[in-house]
């Protein structure tokens, strides 16, 4: 029978939480260290492209700034020639560090004052081809320069205007920048990590419980649950998931306990029987006879063996689903053998309606089930048996029902017939039986892909009950066959089974 993983003890395995509470600690440490790694390469992404940012706008700063001052002072020549220069257009500041206006020959006709009275150069030649300039303009100084270079003429003379103005601020408001940057981005790595590993700590919190919850759950108490948070997340599935598994567990350990008392309240009987009359012969020193052997000591034999062969097959069910092996089967046949044995004995009057159909089935595993059927259709007869056999060609379904004349089985337990063990009261108890048989014929037709359900008896019945056996069929009716018996085989519409 299914249930707990076993280990070495036979005891039942459960869930091991120190693994489960480690690996939660992992996944936190893990998430941090991958949260920190993320933010520390977006931050430095974003430094790169900020500092990249800034030196543009600077530059373009710098640039507007020097190019407005040198197209003014070109208006001006271009107007009214050097004479036409105002002094606040060569003055320093407002854009302006070095003003300088060079004539055709290469002398500095104007400047703004204290400019050197050479006109500046550049540490690269043939730069004045462009009219934005960015470098030394002095060369041995160690100022940086970022000029503009015009050129205009009046009367006939070409001048070239250069305004230049130092980088030196600039450049020192980026590196204050970056200053700041270095400083500032390992502290707010710093508190991303912390951040993150609160984060985390706190999502994994419910994990945290159910860890220790799951702890405090042992395999002889397994009514408790886990909490459920009312996040909706992951841990809310896993602790959902979680409880319904525990659920599984219980009702597993609750059906184990339960076969294992059933299991030995059915053999305490005969093997209270057989103990009993090899105790007396013992004690006596007397041989059994021949007639207590047979009426009392080989029936409880048999019933013992009958009972840890039907345990035997419903343990392999639950294992491994019933083996079968699977040929062409013709249902009548089965139908009509069973019929034949039940009249051999004599227990009951037995009525037949048998129509040939075939399917694909282990033969043995359906004898056998219809046998269970049979027996627990004579055990409570009162004096009659039926078999019937219906075709549904619609669906491909094949029916077999056997219907005994007895008390029947009350519509409120026919859901319960078919567990292990299971006995109903009053008329139909009968301690004959093991209380396997019917669990053991649906096992059979379940692997048969097919469903055996109750059901009231056909018309022509005061009482009683009718067991269904319904099979899909791999062929439908032999050829041959004619209206009339199929008409006959579709007289009982088919009916659902009950679950």
């Amino acid at each position: 029978m299914s249930g707990f993983p076993r280990m070495a003890s036979g005891r039942p395995a459960l869930p091991r939480p120190p693994a489960l509470l480690r690996r939660s600690q992992g996944v936190r440490i893990r998430s941090t260290i991958v949260g920190t790694l993320l933010v520390t390469i977006a931050l430095l992404i974003g430094a790169a492209v900020m500092l990249f940012m800034l030196n543009r706008a600077d530059s373009r700063t710098m640039y507007d700034e020097t190019s407005y001052r040198a197209y003014e002072i070109a208006a001006e020549i271009r107007e009214g020639g050097i004479s036409a220069i105002s002094p606040e257009s060569l003055g320093m500041g407002s854009g302006a560090d070095i003003v300088q206006v060079i004539d055709g020959t290469g002398d500095v006709v104007a400047s703004s004052p204290g400019a050197s009275a050479d006109a500046v150069t550049t540490e690269r030649p043939a730069l004045w081809t462009s009219s934005q300039v960015k470098g030394r303009l002095i060369p041995g100084s160690d100022v940086e320069f970022c000029a503009t270079v015009t050129a205009t003429s009046h009367d006939g003379a070409s001048y070239t205007v250069i305004v230049a103005v130092s980088a030196d601020a600039y450049r020192q408001s980026l590196i204050n920048t970056a200053l700041v940057l270095a400083v500032g981005l390992p502290i707010l790595v710093l508190l991303s990590a912390v951040a993150i590993w609160f984060f985390v700590g706190r999502a994994l919190r419910p994990v945290g419980r159910i860890t220790e919850q799951v702890t405090a759950i042992t395999a002889s108490d397994l009514s408790r649950r886990v909490p459920v948070p009312s996040t909706d997340d992951e841990v809310t599935r896993l602790a959902t998931t979680m409880n319904s598994m525990l659920e599984r567990l219980e009702q597993s350990r609750a059906a184990q306990l339960r076969f294992v008392g059933d299991a030995s309240h059915e053999m305490r009987s005969p093997l209270t029987t057989v103990v009993g009359l090899l105790d007396l012969a013992d004690d006596t020193d007397s041989p059994i006879d021949v007639q207590t052997l047979r009426t009392l000591l080989l029936p409880e034999a048999r019933r013992l063996q009958n009972m840890v062969d039907d345990l035997l097959l419903l343990a392999r069910s639950d294992e491994h689903g019933v083996p079968l092996h699977i040929r062409d089967v013709d249902l009548d046949d089965i139908v009509a053998a069973e019929a034949w044995r039940l009249r051999s004995l004599g227990l009951a009057a037995v009525a037949t309606t048998i129509i040939p159909i075939r399917t694909s089935g282990d033969p043995e595993k359906l004898s056998r089930a219809l046998r269970n059927l049979a027996e627990n259709a004579v055990r409570y007869a009162a004096s009659t048996v039926r078999f019937d056999m219906y075709f549904d060609p619609a669906g491909g379904i094949a029916s077999i029902a056997v219907t005994d004349d007895g008390p029947g089985i009350p519509r409120d337990r026919r859901d319960i017939i078919f567990d292990r063990f299971t006995r109903l009261d009053v008329d139909r108890r009968n301690r004959s039986g093991s209380g396997l048989g019917l669990s053991i014929v649906r096992e059979i037709v379940r692997a048969h892909g097919g469903s055996v359900y109750v059901q009231d008896p056909p018309a022509g019945f005061a009482h009683g009950v009718t067991f269904v056996i319904s099979l899909p069929t791999a062929r439908r009716l032999p050829e041959g066959m004619g209206d009339g018996e199929v008409s006959t085989a579709l007289a009982m519409p088919p009916r659902q089974p009950m679950r």
